[in-house]
């Protein structure tokens, strides 16, 4: 087995943090760009733009500040803040699900629906139902949201997720004040969080549970002391949680390239082996059951909302995500820096983001204006938290009091 090398975490050079701060804040605001312009119209989508960027700008400039006593404070304030997050659950969720079918997020529902059918051995993937279109993502959401279903409600998830978010920023950044900053900045400054959060739909948790099942399985494989049935356990569950959307999957060739880093050629293939036979193990059963009820084909769709212009347009998008993939596993395997871990989650976010842009892109050049109309559907908050723990460690200057 070849020699496991520990590789620490710690912010990059400060030179590149005006560069982390800007790029952050810009990909902060974008999950919300379909959301202000259909209701601000351009002028209100450039206005939400500059308020994003000068309000980090700020919190960047006086953090240092405030950490010594956000640090010194942080139980508490983790209490408030996910004390506080569970109560605008526990009112707004109610509210904004008495609106009922075609008004609200279904994707929870979709969940319960699709887990209920499967504790009664059915298939989950439904026909169209009034309570829910039909269901999107793999497998593996399902497998995740079950436990939350037995508790009541798939909505729930959220809010564990989010907890899980704030320790594992701890963990990796080795500071308690940025960790805060990480998981409360986001949701203050994101209407499409904001909506995400109060309507129960998946979208943080599957993003949040693919970033920390990968950070979880890069740390056993960079950790020399770590039991050898933990690496391959970290595997298995990262396996699981890419086969939650198509387009996650395209992120085993930058876990490889990762791996192959830290432990060798022989474990990276092992490993990115292990994780793409443990999402073929629980999608494929599926798929084959009824590959013509197999719903989440059907998202393919929302790549091809241009085609009627474009012809073309949604085998390129596709195209280019691949070579996204492709790009970023090379950039990860030919950079011998020593942060592998913050490139692995940029390269998520660029990877993640690509078909975002493309549509985007595309839409607005045959509409001959800006459309950020696909985004409405909050598709950005799947790469929100790539991006946080990817140029995260930049967004604030290192502050003296940590853990």
């Amino acid at each position: 087995m070849a020699t496991l090398t520990k590789i620490p975490i710690t912010p990059l050079a400060t030179g590149e943090s005006a560069r982390s701060w800007l790029v952050l804040a810009l990909l902060l605001a974008f999950p919300s760009a379909g959301f202000i312009q259909k209701y601000a119209g351009l002028v209100g989508l450039v206005t939400y733009g500059i308020a994003v960027v000068t309000l980090v700008f700020f919190i960047r400039k006086f953090s240092n500040r405030c950490a010594p006593w956000c640090c010194r404070h942080f139980r508490t304030l983790r209490a408030v803040i996910l004390a506080g997050l569970a109560i605008i659950f526990a009112v707004g969720y109610p509210i904004e699900d008495r609106k009922g079918p075609g008004k609200s997020s279904d994707r929870d529902q979709g969940l319960n629906l699709a887990v209920s059918r499967l504790a009664h051995g059915e298939t989950p993937y439904y026909p169209p139902a009034r309570e829910a279109g039909p269901l999107s993502v793999l497998p593996g959401s399902i497998l995740l949201a079950a436990p939350f279903v037995a508790l009541g409600n798939s909505a729930y998830q959220n809010w564990f997720w989010l907890a899980v978010f704030l320790c594992c920023a701890v963990w990796m950044f080795k500071d308690r004040a940025l960790a805060l900053c990480l998981l409360a900045i986001p949701l203050a400054i994101s209407p499409a969080a904001q909506y995400e959060y109060i309507s129960g739909g998946d979208l943080i948790a599957n993003g949040i549970f693919v970033a920390v099942f990968s950070l979880l399985a890069l740390n056993r494989w960079s950790s020399p002391t770590a039991p050898e049935w933990s690496r391959w356990l970290s595997c298995v569950l990262l396996g699981v949680a890419l086969a939650s959307r198509a387009n996650f999957l395209l992120l085993a060739p930058l876990f490889g390239a990762v791996v192959w880093r830290m432990a060798g050629f022989r474990n990276a293939l092992a490993a990115a082996t292990l994780v793409g036979l443990t999402a073929a193990a629980i999608t494929l059963p599926f798929y084959l059951n009824d590959p013509a009820g197999f719903t989440p084909l059907m998202s393919k769709q929302k790549l091809a909302g241009v085609d009627h212009a474009l012809p073309w347009a949604s085998k390129a998008m596709i195209g280019a995500t691949l070579l996204a993939a492709i790009l970023c596993g090379w950039r990860l395997l030919a950079n011998r820096s020593n942060e592998p871990m913050t490139a692995f989650f940029r390269g998520c976010t660029l990877v993640t983001l690509t078909p975002m842009l493309c549509v985007v892109m595309l839409s607005s050049a045959i509409n001959g204006h800006p459309d950020f109309s696909f985004m409405t559907d909050r598709f950005g908050l799947m790469y929100v938290f790539f991006a946080l723990l990817g140029w995260g460690g930049q967004w604030f200057r290192a502050t003296p009091n940590t853990l």
